[in-house]
């Protein structure tokens, strides 16, 4: 009896452990309607102008099944991607950009759902002005730069009573700085060498019109970066970096950077280094102090990939955040094609490509033969430690295109065709 008991108690318990499990994998269970709409993402792309926004915007679930499109008709404004009963936390998200000459696609992989993109305004309304005249007498072959004032255009002139030539400079109020920075080169009586000097000019905004003159510039030396590396060549830029966003190029003449060294939260210098076999190295080196002497180790980090009509297998190597992979055709007689693929370094070796709509048909079969490519490079990405993968994607759908350039290290590989 106790046997019968015991049998029928585990015929009981596998039933209700076989009911649970069917009802957790029943799409229809309650609390999730597969009806319901999902933002999957919105894009405020006001801003952008008609030539840089995105013709398509495409999502895709990680099988590649389209899950939405929206079309902008090249029309500026907010879009957004709309998916029913989707359930899963990221997407991948594909923005066509076609031109009377090329169609282009960029692919990001791990996209979260909820994501906001909002474009910023590169021109925004020009809403002040300020004029400059260089009194500099005896000096020649005369060059300001001016940094700190947003959308700034320049128009030079002579003034009527001196003849001191003079730069006036319209620019938007609201997105420029708190102060600016004027660096100035010229030469003393057309006698080199030439001569460097800066000045931080506060409250631009309420006086228009300056005359400056020798006085009002601090002259500063020049000095080179020298690098130590194992690379076959290698480049610099350097700039300094103030009220939190605002650049100065310190560039001199040649491979001499102006040494400067008040008024700035750290200095950002841009490397840029060749190895063989289409190597090349990147890496923003941020420092507190002016940099004279740079020690730059280039890392560890490889990529592969073969593929297929519908997916790519990756061979990454080494430790780095993300991947971005660029292809093109050549097409003569017909548009190029191209198509640029981001995808994380979180040890994911298949990357399926996503389905795309029948008015992308060109793209059918893109990837079977790697070797009609014209170009087939990848960059492989890292950035500092307080910054990951969402960081660089939110950089990416802004559309600002900061991150890397400011924070980042990468090894960009060229493959043969």
């Amino acid at each position: 009896m106790k046997t019968l008991q015991s049998i029928l108690y585990i015929l009981l318990l596998w039933l209700s452990i076989t009911t649970f499990l069917s009802c957790s994998n029943d799409d229809n269970t309650p609390g999730i309607d597969p009806n319901q709409e999902v933002i999957l993402a919105t894009f405020d792309y006001s801003n952008l102008s008609v030539n840089s926004l995105p013709n398509m915007l495409i999502a895709n679930n990680a099988e590649g099944e389209i899950l939405a499109t929206v079309e902008t008709n090249k029309i500026p404004g907010i879009y957004t991607l709309i998916a029913k009963g989707y359930t899963s936390n990221n997407f991948m998200l594909t923005t066509l950009l076609e031109t009377d000459s090329y169609k282009s696609l960029a692919t990001i992989k791990d996209v979260p759902v909820g994501s906001s993109a909002i474009a910023p305004n590169y021109n925004p309304t020009k809403n002040g002005s300020i004029k400059f005249t260089l009194n500099l007498t005896g000096a020649t072959r005369i060059k300001l730069f001016v940094y700190g004032l947003k959308n700034r255009t320049r128009t030079d002139g002579v003034d009527p009573l001196t003849g001191a030539p003079t730069k006036t400079y319209t620019y938007n109020k609201e997105g420029s700085g708190d102060k600016i920075l004027l660096k100035i080169s010229y030469k003393p009586n057309d006698v080199d060498p030439v001569v460097y000097g800066y000045t931080w000019i506060d409250n631009y905004k309420e006086i228009e019109n300056r005359t400056l003159s020798f006085a009002d510039f601090s002259i500063t030396p020049t000095s080179p970066i020298t690098i130590n590396d194992t690379s076959d060549g290698n480049y610099t830029d350097l700039y300094a970096i103030y009220d939190t966003n605002r650049y100065a190029n310190l560039e001199g003449d040649f491979s001499q950077y102006l040494k400067i060294t008040e008024g700035f939260e750290y200095y950002l210098t841009n490397y840029e280094a060749s190895y063989p076999n289409n190597v090349r190295h990147n890496k923003a080196i941020k420092t507190d102090v002016f940099p004279e002497i740079i020690s730059v180790t280039k890392p560890n980090w490889g990529f592969s990939y073969t593929s297929t009509s519908n997916s790519l297998q990756v061979q990454p190597s080494g430790i780095y955040l993300c991947t971005n992979i660029d292809t093109q055709i050549i097409n003569p007689g017909a548009k190029n094609l191209s198509w640029h693929i981001t995808i994380p370094n979180n040890g994911s070796n298949k990357i399926t490509l996503p389905q795309l709509p029948e008015s992308l048909s060109d793209y059918t079969n893109y990837f079977e033969d790697i070797s009609r490519f014209e170009d087939n490079s990848v960059s492989l990405i890292n950035l500092s430690n307080n910054l990951n993968y969402s960081d660089y994607i939110q950089d990416l759908i802004d559309r600002t295109y900061e991150l890397a350039e400011r924070s980042g290290e990468s090894i960009f590989i060229q493959f043969n065709p």
